[in-house]
């Protein structure tokens, strides 16, 4: 028996036949072309239909994966017909007089590196979307098609998988997944995530395993290749015990540990699709409403109007449910064109969130408006991004304080909406203790906590740990401090979502969880198991 370490992305285990999906020829070759007009008309041809077909499979992974989930193809639908990609596919073939699939494959390589060098890790993540929609196109111009795949159960095992070839793959067959490349919070991994499938990254494929018995431990994250009998019979004996558990446990309803205690369960939603999949996996709440949706998606800033029309839907449909709304958080990884944010050498470390709301006092104080617009006489609260001291949460109160009195002057009922406050940033969390003065709840954000606390971008499978014990002695430390000054703590992120980071944060103390709306169902599951 062989035993081979990775990265845990899926806690799941799985035994069966391994599978080794071969990689793709690498570099595609210069073959010249004669009439340059047709192999440009040839190119666009295959751009549509790459977009069709994307577009086709973000609906049909709609019911696998959920709303949220399956967007993802139809944005790589929209970068198939990006100006300035065609532009240097275009623009290779003329000056070269080559074929498509070369000029393609360069354009890829030059987009692709062009992003990765970014210092944003936003258009760092979008590397791999033009890798990815390159090799879509490819597909298409080489006729390559679907990958055929063994007509038994597998585990899937390969250099790097996309979120279209994992798709393609039969989820009844379908066992786990092994890749030597991509993390935890790739959209592979998401979706690998949504859909409950054992996952391991960081372990190099050998051709040689194709055919072998394996055991993927998502939990301790191993892959055993030809397994003695005595360790697949103690495997298979833990599988029965946890689907047996799974059985008796109900889908919706409380979420309550086996010693009694209660964690609340909510949602992070950004839009109507996600708050149907929340009310429809049993969401208690909504714990972060994301409302930079709003601003991300348009040219000109949403008006008092059209948020107050958003917040309210919002709010009706949870049906006296507490709904969280958070203000704008732009900048850094979420440009927002709307609304500019000064030049910085780092966004990521530069103006963001609050502070950047702060530098549009005005744009502020209309959400606000619209925020106490819609929550009067409703169970919602304001949640405030990005603080780093307490100068910026006594300013945005002021500011709060004075829209209230604003709306009071003109006869309309601003209702009584808690405020709280997004621990993200290791000052918040340091000076947590101070902060519950100005709070009536702490929110933590593990994502960006554990990227700022480890210096390490999130998408960093090597150095990226949210389970980090610097990161959970911060979280610890927060909640200690709210439940002295008498107020609640939730938890969003990744964390959350966590077998581990769940165990964690019920033993810390933390009182309400909210997660992707399709991960409700696994995360009740995992409180319920909860015992110390």
């Amino acid at each position: 028996m062989e035993r081979f370490s990775g990265h845990r992305v899926v806690g799941e285990i799985a035994i069966g036949i391994i599978h080794v999906l071969a990689e793709e020829p690498g570099k595609v070759s210069p073959v010249p072309v004669s009439d340059v007009e047709a192999e440009i008309a040839r190119f666009d041809r295959t751009a549509k239909q790459a977009a069709g077909q994307l577009r086709r499979l973000s609906e049909t992974s709609e019911q696998r994966v959920g709303v949220e989930n399956a967007r993802i193809f139809a944005v790589h639908a929209m970068m198939t017909e990006d100006v300035d990609y065609r532009e240097e596919v275009i623009r290779t073939i003329r000056a070269g007089k080559v074929c498509a699939e070369y000029a393609v494959y360069m354009a890829g390589r030059h987009f692709s590196q062009m992003f990765a060098d970014m210092e944003d890790s936003y258009f760092r993540a979008r590397a791999q979307d033009v890798k990815d929609v390159t090799d879509r196109l490819l597909a298409v111009l080489t006729g390559r098609g679907t990958v055929e795949m063994p007509e038994e159960s597998y585990i899937l095992v390969a250099e790097d998988l996309t979120p279209g070839q994992l798709m393609q793959q039969k989820r009844n067959r379908l066992l786990g997944i092994v890749t030597s490349r991509g993390s935890a919070y790739s959209h592979t991994a998401i979706l690998c995530k949504s859909m409950r499938i054992p996952t391991l990254t960081g372990i190099v494929p050998n051709p040689s395993w194709e055919g072998h018995r394996a055991i993927l431990d998502g939990r301790l994250g191993v892959l055993l290749i030809d397994p003695d009998t005595e360790t697949v019979r103690q495997y298979l004996k833990q599988m029965k015990e946890t689907a047996e558990r799974n059985e008796a446990l109900p889908e919706s309803g409380p979420a309550v540990t086996k010693e009694g205690r209660r964690v609340l369960l909510c949602a992070n939603i950004g839009d109507r699709e996600e708050l149907a999949c929340a009310i429809r996996n049993g969401a208690e709440g909504i714990g972060l409403l994301r409302t930079e949706m709003l601003f991300l998606d348009s040219q000109e800033l949403p008006n008092e109007e059209e948020q107050f029309t958003f917040y309210k839907e919002i709010i009706t449909a949870m049906g006296g449910r507490r709904v969280v709304i958070r203000t704008a958080d732009i900048g850094g990884d979420k440009p927002a064109d709307c609304l500019p944010e000064p030049p910085t050498d780092n966004p990521a470390l530069g103006c963001r969130g609050i502070r950047l709301s702060l530098l549009h006092k005005d744009v502020l104080r209309t959400q606000l408006r619209a925020i106490f617009r819609a929550g009067a006489g409703e169970n919602v609260a304001v949640l405030y991004p990005m603080i780093t001291s307490e100068k910026e949460i006594r300013e945005v109160k002021e500011i709060a304080e004075s829209v209230r009195e604003e709306l009071k002057q003109e006869g309309i009922d601003a209702g009584n909406v808690e405020q709280g406050i997004m621990i993200e940033t290791p000052a918040a969390a340091v000076l947590s203790d101070r902060m519950s003065t100005y709070a009536d709840f702490f929110s933590i954000g593990s994502n960006d906590l554990a990227q700022y606390v480890l210096a390490a971008d999130r998408k960093n499978s090597t150095l990226y740990e949210p389970g980090h014990e610097a990161v959970i002695r911060l979280i610890a430390m927060t909640v200690n401090h709210a439940h002295r000054a008498g107020i609640p703590v939730s938890v969003c992120g990744e964390l959350a979502a966590d077998h581990d980071g769940i165990n964690a944060l019920i033993a810390i103390g933390a009182d309400e969880l909210s997660v992707s709306p399709s991960l409700l169902p696994e995360v009740r599951r995992t409180i319920r198991e909860y015992e110390t």
